[in-house]
């Protein structure tokens, strides 16, 4: 809210469109339903005019607006091991989102983040500010340049991209993507902290072990996948490489974040070919075989057996949830 009131927004207006009566922002520490949050991103964008409000907030973080979470980070020893803490300890800050850190391979390391419920644009700003905090968080405690080599945002691509390359650092910035999504060199998770303090650091792990897990995200994965493999059907060729690459991940990143969501690839491979088989309506096999990417007609038939069996898990879990 102050930066907001910062750069020239009527605090009482904001409070006003966003809903929030004044007595609620009293005290030391305050907190807010998250929808509540992304209405005051909103109402921020629409009072100022300005569609980068959350990069223009998000750069000027300053630690320790966050305490525990701050705290947690600034006291681990290098980038990488305080970028570790996002995820596991999120709930000191929010019980709506999850932030995961990923080896993708021995020269990339990812940091994700997911938002339970929310969309629109103050799902946008929302993401666009947990990327940015954080990224601007751990800027200010290194000693060295720290710059993501690509960065993935679901949103859709502004008309003027100069505002997130200056912030970001990079001109590799996907817009659309399915994921929300920074990618660091590997290196770069090696940097010391100039705020490391293991003293510190033992203190506060066990306050940090008393907070409840990181949400879950059963859905998102298989989710994700699904839309992506329908769009990769439409392109004609719906292998894994293909879809880890629509999903800004790498092939070994994303079946373990199936198994995570107890699924697998080919699971998720063979519901997609089922549902698409089932939309196209009466065909004969060498039609669907080339409609659903097989080499042949034998090929189909032996998926057409799987089938079977994923079409009778789907029934058992909506019977489950009904």
């Amino acid at each position: 809210m102050s930066q907001f009131t910062a750069a020239g927004a009527d605090r009482d207006r904001v409070l006003r469109e966003c809903g929030v009566p004044e007595w609620t922002l009293d005290g030391a520490s305050v907190q807010m339903p998250s929808d509540t949050f992304s209405r005051l991103w909103e109402a921020g964008e629409r009072i100022l005019d300005e569609p980068g409000v959350a990069l223009y907030v998000a750069r000027q973080y300053r630690m320790p607006a966050l305490r525990l979470y701050d705290y947690l980070f600034a006291s681990a020893p290098t980038v990488g091991s305080g970028l570790a803490t996002c995820g596991p300890y999120v709930t000191a800050v929010t019980t709506n989102h999850r932030f995961d850190l990923v080896a993708e391979n021995d020269g990339e390391t990812s940091l994700y983040i997911d938002m339970i419920e929310g969309d629109g644009r103050g799902r946008d700003h929302t993401q666009l500010w947990g990327l940015v905090a954080v990224l601007t968080r751990a800027r200010n405690v290194v000693d060295a340049p720290l710059n993501p080599i690509r960065v993935a945002l679901r949103q859709r691509a502004p008309r003027d991209r100069s505002l997130f390359v200056e912030v970001f650092g990079t001109t590799a910035i996907e817009f659309g993507s399915p994921v929300d999504v920074m990618t660091f060199r590997a290196a770069d998770m090696e940097l010391p902290l100039a705020t490391a303090d293991p003293a510190l650091a033992e203190v506060l792990q066990p306050l940090a072990d008393a907070l409840p897990p990181p949400p879950p995200l059963e859905s998102a994965w298989p989710e994700r996948v699904a839309t992506a493999l329908t769009q990769a059907f439409d392109e004609g060729e719906a292998s894994l490489d293909r879809v880890a690459r629509r999903l800004a991940t790498s092939p070994r990143t994303l079946q373990r974040r199936l198994a995570e969501a107890g699924t697998t690839w080919r699971r998720e491979l063979d519901r997609a070919r089922l549902a698409r088989a089932e939309a196209a309506g009466p065909m004969s096999r060498e039609r669907q075989a080339e409609l659903l990417g097989y080499s042949d007609a034998g090929s189909m038939r032996r998926a057409a057996r799987r089938w079977s069996v994923v079409a009778h898990t789907r029934h058992s879990s909506e019977l489950d949830r009904s």
